[in-house]
């Protein structure tokens, strides 16, 4: 686990954890046993603390999170950062210079040990980032992270990063001083750690000098309390006070800051204790830590179908969903082909992927070998010639049925003889597609999310005939480009479409019932939503809301005039020509060069009345909940394999309220018999759709 080597005086402590090198209960006891052996060994003048693994150490593990979300005793929770803190106490204290060679991610408590050395070297990989991400997924640093952090950096530094739960590439943590040094490879790493040991025999860390000064403004000076009043003002704009772990490490800070380093470190421990008995922190970690990492390990491919054999992959359509699957699809290594009838798509295309990884050359999260590498396997083609051989077709055209069928014919041909067929479609039934393409069991969908380069969140959707090799080589595919996959069973909206569909309409309800709309913006925001609901409206497009709501009433056969979409849908998209975003003008205006703004006319066409502000809770409770009854439906029909799925899908896919743990963990967040109460009584003022059977 952990492995010591000798290079002449020095001892290489080696981290070597069969599949990544976490911390839990053993490795830290492992760790401690062999740093405690080489500081107490005369012959040992300096210690390096490396990885034998592709990462340096990746924070805490799963089990050892599990374990301290299950106790109802903040004591054992202060006692199990407390045991960390002490072995990197230890580590900085003992008498001997101590270097972090961080090969590989440094995050979390991984690099709260980097912090506790004496000297910080990094391999100048873009892949690898460095950071303390905690408080995104609802923890706080809890080995020393709020206090060794703004000793090292300052306090604006250090408030943004810990706050924020930013990872940062080598070159960025070099010029934000979280490491010292970088260098060119891993071979240079050990070679450089060993000569900094030599130059620097008596290092130590500042802050356990008796005249240490924090650099930059102190906490009680003017400028340190603008600087934390600004910070508790940006958190309440950014997080409503949904947050707790933020609040807590701002107070770990502000607190740890103004009394003795070893005071510091036991303050932090404390409101990490209290942090994790919050429901917040154990709904986030459950949902955002542990079951995201379920899905990576792919727990619903078939166990006797072989790797995919994907090599060539083939995008229909070079608009804004097709451009952004062929990058990220290139990006994972695959040959990729984007095909489109118009020469303009594909050269708009070429230039986004250009434009993404120049920017990520200058950010340093690529090299230029890297950026090159991807442009060269991206092929623009009006040909489906060009697409022969394919192992998997990602068609992402227009939401129109005959649409879809036509390219589904006319691309067949040129499949591999193993070759899926695959539709982005957010909406359209994939059995009824896939009856249509002829192929019903080499078809599936994959429903990706905008901006698809940035979204982490995969909907594959199966077919009522999809195989299970479809399916395996599909989550195959999900892991290899970087995706987290959630398998949802066929219907009309899927999972994603169906259940974020309803915060729109809610938003565009209140809009039909008078609410102001900065109002609904505003609340739809405080609920924990990321945007409100008339912004989304217009991302998503109001046309293309419009357009499926038409195609899904032609398909049924009956009318949806009931739907708010149908109406405003109408209006906007018929008579207004105010489509969305895309078209620069929908709910908001859009100005060239300026920041949107809601469109000062939309109370001439839906007059404005005045809201008491005790139905304010009302109508916050009303965007969540909507959305809570619809996923309890789609469970209930047998769309989702499994809740904890469509809890990590609802929060990565859409954004709902993280703080909550997802559409399904909302119930226990809020308490079920008090959930229940609430649910019954929006049903009966505000209607069936708040309706949950058989809970």
């Amino acid at each position: 686990m952990i492995e010591t080597l000798r290079d002449g005086a020095y001892a290489l402590l080696l981290w070597g954890m069969p599949r990544v090198n976490v911390l839990s209960a053993d490795s830290v006891r492992a760790f401690a046993e062999a740093l405690e052996s080489a500081l107490t060994d005369s012959a040992v003048k300096g210690l390096v603390i490396g990885s034998q693994n592709k990462e340096f150490i990746a924070g805490a593990d799963i089990e050892t999170i599990q374990r301290l979300m299950e106790t109802e005793n903040s004591q054992s929770i202060f006692e199990a950062s407390w045991q960390i803190q002490s072995v990197f106490l230890r580590l900085e204290t003992g008498g001997k210079p101590v270097v972090a060679a961080i090969n590989g991610a440094a995050l979390g408590g991984g690099y709260e040990l980097a912090l506790a050395c004496h000297h910080r070297i990094a391999v100048d990989d873009p892949r690898i980032e460095i950071g303390l991400p905690e408080t995104s997924i609802g923890l706080m640093p809890g080995g020393g992270g709020t206090q060794r952090l703004p000793r090292k950096i300052g306090l604006m530094g250090s408030l943004e990063l810990v706050l924020e739960g930013r990872r940062l590439r080598p070159q960025e943590a070099l010029q934000s001083n979280l490491i010292e040094e970088v260098v060119p490879s891993q071979d240079a790493l050990m070679e450089r750690a060993l000569a900094w040991l030599q130059a620097h025999p008596r290092a130590s860390n500042p802050w356990h000098q008796p005249d240490f000064q924090l650099s930059g403004p102190r906490v009680q000076s003017e400028m340190g309390r603008n600087i934390f009043a600004a910070a508790i003002a940006r958190l309440r704009e950014r997080s409503y006070g949904h947050y707790p772990g933020l609040v807590h490490a701002l107070s770990a800070i502000y607190e740890g800051l103004q009394v003795p380093f070893l005071q510091g470190l036991q303050i932090e421990s404390l409101y990490f204790a209290k942090t994790l008995m919050t429901p917040t922190a154990r709904a986030m970690l459950k949902t955002l830590f542990i079951e995201r990492q379920r899905l990576l390990h792919l727990p619903h491919r078939p166990k006797s179908i072989s790797p995919a054999p994907f090599q060539k992959v083939a995008i229909l359509g070079a608009g804004m969903m097709g451009r952004a699957i062929a990058y990220v699809t290139a990006s994972a290594g695959y040959e990729t082909w984007v095909k489109d009838t118009d020469e303009k798509a594909l050269s708009y295309a070429q230039r986004f992927a250009q434009d993404l990884t120049e920017k990520a050359v200058r950010r340093r999260r690529l090299s230029a070998a890297e950026a090159d590498s991807i442009q060269k396997r991206l092929h623009y083609t009006l040909r489906y010639e060009d697409l022969s051989g394919a192992d998997l077709v990602i068609e992402a055209v227009f939401e129109s049925r005959p649409i879809k069928t036509q390219v589904y014919h006319e691309v067949r041909p040129y499949l591999s003889e193993k070759g899926i067929l695959a539709s982005n479609t957010s909406t359209l039934p994939i059995t009824g597609l896939a009856e249509a393409a002829g192929m019903p069991e080499r078809f599936i969908g994959l429903h990706f999310f905008s901006p698809a380069e940035r979204m982490p969140l995969l909907e594959i959707i199966l077919g009522k005939a999809t195989n299970e090799e479809t399916l395996a080589w599909s989550l195959d595919f999900a892991k290899q480009i970087g995706k987290v996959p959630i398998v949802v069973r066929d219907s009309r909206g899927f999972f994603t479409s169906r259940v974020f569909g309803t915060y729109v309409r809610e938003g565009l309800r209140m809009l039909q019932e008078g609410i102001p709309p900065a109002l609904i913006e505003n609340l739809g925001r405080q609920a924990g939503m990321p945007v409100g609901p008339l912004a989304l409206a217009d991302e998503v497009s109001i046309s293309l809301m419009y357009s499926i709501l038409r195609q899904t009433e032609a398909d049924l056969g009956l009318s949806l005039a009931d739907d708010p979409v149908s109406e405003i849908g109408a209006l906007f998209v018929e008579k207004l020509g105010r489509s969305g975003r895309k078209a620069g003008k929908g709910f908001y205006e859009y100005p060239e060069g300026g920041k949107k703004y809601l469109w000062p006319e939309l109370s001439t066409f839906f007059p404005t009345r005045q809201v008491d502000p005790q139905a304010y809770e009302d109508l916050k409770d009303r965007f969540l909940y909507v959305q809570v009854a619809e996923a309890f439906r789609t469970y209930q029909e047998g769309v989702l394999l499994e809740k904890a799925d469509g809890d990590v899908g609802s929060i990565l896919g859409w954004g709902f309220a993280p703080f909550t743990g997802g559409v399904f963990h909302f119930v226990e967040w809020t308490g079920l018999e008090r959930f229940r109460q609430r649910m019954e009584y929006l049903a009966h003022r505000y209607g069936e759709r708040f309706y949950i059977p058989n809970l």
